[in-house]
């Protein structure tokens, strides 16, 4: 299989996309053209048989986004009907959507009037919790493609909405929704329904009328007389369910109001030990782009040359926040980008451990950890997504006083501190969606740790003076695992990491399952 074109330069705008400019819609108007130009070409076709495809009953599959313009990938999917009764020959019509899905049912009515003035149609509609006619959107159909548009209050703040009829043959086409809050720069979907033709009893198209049927309506909205088949091999992002990677961090953001549970249970295998333990990340939304958290561990070393840990223990515990900067929309190459801080406490033993060096589950220094995460989607040859993560991270430690045996090597009598050498770590982690519920993924890690420096007494040993250097140190890590995702919101993640190559670091196998759950 091989990888979309597009992966290097995502590589490379990662680094560079907080002083990149915004891309120009493609849409935009091209400059050469004179408005005198534009709008003689409008005159010149007539639009009022743009909608005559439509006219029928079809089986619509409808999937919408919980929550638009929060950062929420949630989708609700739903099944019905749709009837469609043209008026005034052709230059309205009434549009009629019955569906069901797991939050209900909608019911919804759509009026499109055509402007033969203006040669374009305005789109009013109207559902039965509301019960009133929302913003019209207005447009037209060229090359096979109808957008509509207009500009409407949501949540207290104008936003632009964008309608349209794409992917058009006799038996199925596909509308889209988006909005926009940043002036049509971005454009995020939450509205895709698909819908295929069911033919009425008597075998003929409904949509047929004396101007000829089929082939007359697709070349009267200005398209081709064979209009290109749907892109039905193409995978939505809605039909995509992630838990995510075994350890690259999400660069998305929590809607506000929103929290995520994602507790591992994990046994780090190395040489003489196995290393037990557990790691939860709680996350809240407090804003759209701002989530904050928490990262307790506990752990349990049991160890085939010595003594045991004495019981489960407190491993360090993890506060975090993040900001997202940019959020990834489809058709555009930008990236979601957020910055992360994290600080760790020394809440874990890591001193004064006698003879159980295997209590030691701290470093007992106060950890400041930065990051820059990254997120986007690739579509394969035959149609798949690919979700890739893209981050690197700076640890910064402080010093830590000790006192006796302690996870540093120290004996029982030595008294003073040491100094852990600051960590650099790149992770890069792909997704690939086998099904909407089963996801293939693969992490590749590579981490260098500086020199950690331990100085103080012990008058136990000759000289009392004590001055331990570990050396610097680096690691290359892979991490396959396996995700299966009941829901959007719920998912179950099995892998294992393997860190065998590297300088000055030992061999483990780090078996682990998660649970992913957001809510």
């Amino acid at each position: 299989m091989s990888a979309p074109k597009n992966i290097r330069p995502y590589l490379l705008l990662c680094v560079v996309a907080l002083a990149a400019q915004p891309l120009h819609l493609r849409a935009q108007q091209n400059p050469d053209a004179t408005p005198t130009n534009v709008q003689q070409a409008a005159v010149a076709r007539d639009g009022q048989h743009d909608f005559d495809f439509e006219i029928g009953t079809w089986k619509t599959h409808l999937r919408r986004r919980q929550h638009p313009l929060t950062g929420s990938t949630t989708w609700i999917e739903y099944d019905g009907k749709s009837y469609i009764r043209r008026i005034w020959d052709g230059r309205a019509n009434l549009v009629e959507l019955e569906v069901d899905g797991p939050t209900g049912h909608i019911e919804g009515l759509s009026l499109r009037l055509y402007n033969p003035e203006s040669h374009q149609w305005s789109l009013n509609f109207a559902s039965s919790a509301g019960g009133s006619m929302s913003v019209p959107t207005v447009g037209e159909f060229q090359s096979g493609r109808g957008e509509f548009y207009d500009q409407e209050p949501f949540k207290g703040r104008m936003i632009l909405v964008r309608n349209v009829f794409s992917d058009i043959t006799a038996n199925s086409y596909r509308f889209e929704q988006a909005f926009s809050d940043d002036g049509g720069k971005n454009w995020e979907i939450n509205w895709i329904a698909v819908d295929t033709r069911i033919p009425d009893q008597s075998g003929q198209q409904e949509q047929k009328d004396e101007s000829g049927g089929a082939d007359a309506s697709a070349a009267s909205i200005g398209g081709p007389q064979t209009l290109p088949p749907p892109s039905a091999d193409r995978q939505q992002l809605g039909d995509a369910w992630w838990t995510g990677p075994m350890l690259a961090n999400n660069a998305s953001t929590l809607p506000r109001g929103h929290f995520l549970v994602e507790p591992y249970l994990y046994d780090e295998i190395s040489p003489h030990t196995n290393g037990l333990g557990s790691l939860t990340y709680i996350e809240y939304g407090l804003e759209n782009r701002f989530t904050i958290g928490l990262i307790p561990t506990f752990g349990y070393n049991k160890v085939s040359d010595g003594l045991s840990s004495s019981g489960v223990g407190l491993g360090d515990v993890t506060v975090l926040a993040q900001y997202r900067l940019t959020q990834f929309h489809e058709h555009h190459s930008l990236p979601t980008i957020s910055f992360m801080v994290q600080e760790t406490f020394p809440s874990g033993k890591y001193d004064q451990l006698g003879q159980r060096s295997s209590n030691g589950l701290g470093a007992g220094a106060y950890t400041t950890i930065l990051g820059l995460n990254s997120q986007t989607y690739f579509w394969m040859p035959n149609g798949r997504i690919l979700r890739m993560r893209l981050n690197g991270t700076q640890s910064l430690s402080t010093y830590a006083n000790v006192a006796g045996a302690s996870v540093y090597g120290t004996a029982s009598g030595f008294q003073g501190h040491a100094k852990p050498g600051a960590s650099t770590l790149v992770d890069a982690a792909w997704e690939y969606s086998l099904t909407r519920n089963w996801v293939l993924a693969l992490d590749a890690t590579y981490r260098h740790t500086a020199n950690t420096r331990i100085t103080g007494y012990d008058a136990s040993q000759t000289p009392p003076n004590i001055q331990l250097n570990s050396g610097s140190s680096d690691a290359i890590g892979f991490a396959p695992a396996l995700e299966y995702n009941w829901k959007p919101t719920i998912g179950v993640l099995v892998g294992t990491r393997i860190i065998a190559l590297g300088h000055n670091t030992p061999t483990t196998i780090t078996p682990a399952v998660a649970i992913n759950y957001v809510h």
